[in-house]
This record gives C-alpha cells, sequence and structure tokens, in this order.
C-alpha cells in the first residue's frame, strides 16, 4: 500500500534517524541528505539507500512524492520554501516541529504550500501520542465536566551546545504544549511568561495563560532539567485527568470519590517500551502524512495549526523579554 510512495529525508541527526527507521520499515524511503555528508552515509548504510550533500541532488536523483525537512531549526523554513518553490514533484511535505522559528517566516511558507497544493504536516508529534488524544476524547465527552485548571510539565536536558541549533524553550518544547492548550481551551485570553536564558537562549521558564471564558493553563518548560518529565494534570468542574505521557497512563479522579480512594486508570494498549514512547507517536505522523497525500485530506496539524502556535511562542518571547502581559486569542480548530 505504501511501496507507491518515495519519501526522502533532509537531515540525518536524531530526529532524521527516527524516521528513516520508520519510513524504511513502511516501504518508502529512497533517500537521505545532510550537509553532513558522512552523518548522511551512516543512515543511508543502514537503510541500504543513497546519500546526498544536498537536498537539490536528493530530489533530482531520486525523484520523491514527499520529503521530510528534519534539520537545525533555523533553517526549517529556508529549506521548505525553496523545494515547495522550485519541485513541482513534491507532493507533501513534513516539517519537523517548529515550522519556522518566526512567525513571519511561518507564514511565508504556509503561503507557498497552500499556493502549490502541497500537503504539510508540521511534527507536532505529542498531538499524535495516544494518551493526549484519549485524554481531548474524554474532555469532550465531558468526562470531567469544563477544564478549568490545565497544568503542562515538559521537562528534560540538552547539551548546552546542541541549544542554538534547537531555538528557544518556547519554540523547541513548547509548541507541543502551545497545540494541545489550543484543543482544549479557545478563545480570548491574557499571557504572561518568565524564562531564564543559556547562552543567550531562553532554555527555561513558566508561562501562564487566563483564558476569557474561566480555564487556566499553566506551563513549566525547560531544557535544563536532570531527567524526563512529560505530564499533564488536567482539572474539571467534575473531576481530574491526571497523564503520565512517557508511561502513557492516564487516571480519572471524580469529585464524589474519597480522597484516598482508587482512582480509574486507562491503560492505552501502546503503553510500552521506551522505543514506543518516541517512535510510537513519530510513526503515527508518518502515518497521518502518508494517508494525507494519498487523499488530499488535512493533517491532524496543519500548517495553520503550526503558525497558531507560534503565535504563542512569540507571545512568550514578547512577555519574558519586557515583563509584561500579552493579550492573545486561540482560535477554534476545524
Amino acid at each position: 500500500m505504501c511501496a507507491a510512495l518515495k519519501i526522502g529525508i533532509v537531515g540525518t541527526g536524531n530526529m532524521g534517524r527516527i524516521h528513516a527507521r520508520i519510513l524504511d520499515d513502511l516501504g518508502v524511503l529512497v533517500g537521505v541528505a545532510d550537509s553532513a555528508i558522512d552523518s548522511a552515509k551512516k543512515t543511508a548504510d543502514i537503510y541500504k539507500v543513497p546519500a546526498f550533500d544536498d537536498f537539490h541532488t536528493l530530489v533530482e536523483k531520486t525523484k520523491p512524492d514527499a520529503l521530510v525537512i528534519s534539520t537545525p531549526t533555523f533553517t526549517h523554513a529556508s529549506i521548505a520554501e525553496e523545494i515547495a518553490s522550485k519541485y513541482d514533484c513534491i507532493r507533501g511535505l513534513l516539517i519537523e516541529k517548529p515550522l519556522a522559528s518566526t512567525l513571519e517566516d511561518g507564514k511565508k511558507v504556509a503561503d507557498i504550500v497552500k499556493k502549490k497544493n502541497i500537503v504539510t504536516l508540521v511534527s507536532h508529534s505529542e498531538i499524535y501520542n495516544p494518551i493526549v488524544g484519549k485524554a481531548i476524547s474524554l474532555i469532550e465527552a465531558d468526562a470531567i465536566g469544563v477544564p478549568r485548571v490545565i497544568i503542562h510539565d515538559r521537562r528534560g536536558f540538552v547539551q548546552s551546545s546542541r541549544i542554538p541549533s534547537l531555538g528557544d524553550v518556547f519554540e523547541d518544547i513548547g509548541v507541543h504544549d502551545f497545540d494541545i492548550m489550543a484543543r482544549i481551551s479557545q478563545g480570548k485570553a491574557k499571557l504572561y511568561a518568565q524564562s531564564s536564558k543559556e547562552r543567550g537562549i531562553f532554555n527555561s521558564g513558566t508561562v501562564m495563560v487566563n483564558f476569557e471564558s474561566g480555564s487556566e493553563h499553566f506551563f513549566h518548560l525547560s531544557r535544563q532539567y536532570a531527567g524526563r518529565r512529560r505530564y499533564m494534570d488536567v482539572s474539571g468542574s467534575k473531576g481530574s485527568l491526571m497523564l503520565d505521557l512517557f508511561g502513557q497512563i492516564i487516571k480519572v479522579q471524580h469529585l464524589d470519590q474519597e480522597h484516598k480512594a482508587a482512582t480509574d486508570s486507562i491503560n492505552l494498549p501502546e503503553r510500552g517500551a521506551t522505543i514506543k514512547v518516541y517512535g510510537e507517536p513519530v510513526r503515527e505522523v508518518l502515518n497521518d502524512f502518508i494517508s494525507c497525500i494519498k487523499s488530499g485530506e488535512t493533517p491532524r496539524v496543519s500548517v495553520d495549526d503550526a503558525l497558531g502556535a507560534l503565535e504563542v511562542v512569540e507571545a512568550c518571547r514578547e512577555s519574558a523579554s519586557t515583563g509584561k502581559v500579552i493579550d492573545i486569542e486561540i482560535k477554534p480548530k476545524r
């Protein structure tokens, strides 16, 4: 089913290698490119595909239907624009998060891919984590009533040398939770952010978003934490959801339960080894990408969703830089 498509990868760093493994498993990988040719060759040798030192040669030699862009963050927009503008054979682009480093650059990419009718998915992969989908469906089913307070805790460690290629903490890891927020709460809101810097770049921070509707979102984002934490706590008018995004477990607590009473646990069938934590959401990203290329439908994370997350990123930057509260508006999803 997938074999009819041909997909290449631009960038063979950590995420590029993950995409290569899954695309090879799906039978659609036709080549990889990286300006560091030794890196490209290492990945290419594993999957028996050609390696190139630039994406132009990759496209010209392998004639792919689609490309995955997994290069350093600050290059996403320029590479996507050039590919979309120059190559009519490209029917799909999967761009690693974020879409771009700035909202202005993101809008340029959105304009060209829409004009060329290129299926574009931005890999906010946490949206594809089955635990997140289950939580959103429970919220939509009124399992906990009206969401009131949502706490997002996303912390880990990034070596100082890698920070410039990844951009600030808001664009690098915050986009995941900003997109999740937009699927839970919409409307006008006020945002306040604080952040500390590493090498002159925002590297950890807290963000508070208060919606006129009454819901509040609190974000703890850090890349200088000795460990890895991916948790969400959603408190509603009738109960709460406690999410372990790594362990892929949801615990449901109802307000009428005794404090020490056993909670309802929902164990998803996808729960498993660490490889599933990293690999399975990305596999769902790629499955959605391939499906949308074939059908022409809009991916679960569209270019417009990515622009919405970037609007929050820029509001965080402005607030953290000025100390001011910033007015934002989260538009409803399709």
